[in-house]
């Protein structure tokens, strides 16, 4: 299995690993998905691939923190997998009630020297189980503070 790049048009190239035959898609349809595709070249010969959307750096991580939900007021504690400076992934400590295009106050502290706080408005743009991608609403603020942290 290998992972492709989508370039700003959606559009992949994908060279089939037996024949170097080489293969154009639209991965609009898979744009939200974090799913494992499979293929099949013209040879015959089957193949897995993901599909990368991401126009940013993500930084694998373990960082604790909490969301609220805003408008409901849930609030639960998760830990943050995943940061970049447009968004994050991260897991619920247990069953939630968030839903696509919810919107998050997400706060969590940095495992830097200085143990930056950050406090980021999210919307939810896919959900997993307990494993949940966000993009930041606003990316101006924090964005000193996380850059130099990624």
């Amino acid at each position: 299995m290998y992972t492709i790049y989508a370039d700003e048009t959606n559009q992949v190239s994908i060279i089939c690993p037996k024949c170097q035959l080489e293969q154009n898609i639209d991965t609009t349809k898979f744009k939200n998905t974090q799913d494992k595709l499979k293929g099949k070249c013209q040879c015959g010969e089957p193949y897995q691939y993901t599909i990368e959307f991401r126009n940013r750096y993500r930084k694998d991580v373990n960082i604790p923190g909490n969301y609220i939900i805003l408008g409901r007021g849930e609030k639960e504690d998760i830990i943050i997998r995943e940061l970049s400076l447009t968004g994050l992934q991260f897991e619920s400590l247990k069953p939630h009630y968030i839903i696509e295009d919810d919107a998050l106050e997400v706060t969590f502290k940095l495992d830097n020297h200085l143990r930056s706080k950050i406090r980021k408005l999210v919307k939810v743009i896919w959900i997993k189980d307990l494993i949940i991608g966000a993009h930041f609403i606003e990316t101006k603020s924090y964005e000193h503070e996380l850059g130099s942290y990624l």
